[in-house]
């Protein structure tokens, strides 16, 4: 069941975030201290998941011991669970609800699965974090839709297929990353054209594209705050060639798809050659 998410801006500090997890923390080393939770294999729909618990078994267990005063802040206390990345649905497809609903500690899961990087949940924590919905253009595939999790504190952009994911589809670093913005005249979407910066030039990497200039305005604005380079965007682009005296104020793609200056030609003798072939 995949989630649709508004863009979003995490304004929790780093405190409150340290005391969550801190309380998070305590919380599962009482339960798995407790050792009366039933964790084990289950099979629902004739398929096995392993090491799970039920969440309305674990809502049980929060009344009993006394951490939680009545089901309704057990819930809570397992949402939190969740939002610290302590616990997620074995699938991800629900937040933390009183039902016959399989949950995984996150310290039981495959080796595998637990390098695979963070939850869109604990990602949400930190602050300054932009979550939203963007297309991103591939080939063949053309546009898709994920939710795409920008995290200020390590300059990682996270991919997922849903607001639920317990890890991210893709991640990509934004260190030597500059990106490129477009917003169509007659309408369509607005597109963040990334770049990888080498030394011998820019090559065109991630494309994406929000649904309102809104949405594409705050991820510049985001990805600007943490030191991501914002190119011209292509209508200054179309403006430059207006009013351009030389080529030389230009860049041009090199047989490698690599963005080149051709300001480190100025000075010489330059031949311009139409390669189009028709």
């Amino acid at each position: 069941m995949s989630q649709v998410c508004a863009c979003a801006i995490s304004n929790k500090t780093t405190e409150e975030r340290s005391r969550e997890t801190r309380r998070a923390a305590e919380l599962t080393q009482r339960i798995h201290s407790a050792g009366n939770l039933s964790v084990k294999n289950r099979t629902y729909h004739l398929k096995t998941y392993y090491s799970c618990f039920v969440a309305s078994e674990l809502v049980d267990w929060l009344i009993s011991s006394g951490e939680a005063e009545d089901r309704r802040n057990a819930v809570q206390l397992g949402q939190l669970l969740l939002e610290t990345d302590f616990i997620h649905h074995v699938v991800d497809e629900h937040n933390f609800e009183d039902g016959y609903l399989f949950f995984r500690f996150r310290q039981d899961e495959s080796p595998q699965e637990a390098m695979q990087g963070p939850s869109v949940a604990y990602i949400k924590g930190e602050q300054g974090t932009l979550i939203s919905l963007l297309a991103r253009k591939k080939p063949v595939l053309g546009w898709t839709y994920h939710v795409f999790a920008l995290s200020p504190s390590n300059k990682m952009l996270y991919q997922f297929k849903s607001e639920l994911d317990s890890f991210p589809m893709k991640c990509f670093t934004l260190e030597c990353v500059s990106v490129q913005p477009f917003t169509p005249k007659n309408g369509g979407r607005c597109i963040l054209q990334f770049f990888m910066n080498q030394p011998t030039g820019r090559v065109k990497s991630l494309c994406l594209a929000a649904d309102s200039s809104e949405t594409q305005f705050t991820w510049i604005r985001q990805l600007a705050s943490i030191g991501v380079e914002i190119m011209p965007s292509m209508e200054e682009e179309d403006s430059l060639i207006q009013t351009a005296e030389t080529i030389f104020e230009f860049e041009a793609l090199d047989i490698e798809n690599k963005l080149v200056p051709l300001s480190q030609y100025s000075g010489h003798v330059t031949l311009i050659v139409n390669v189009a072939s028709t």
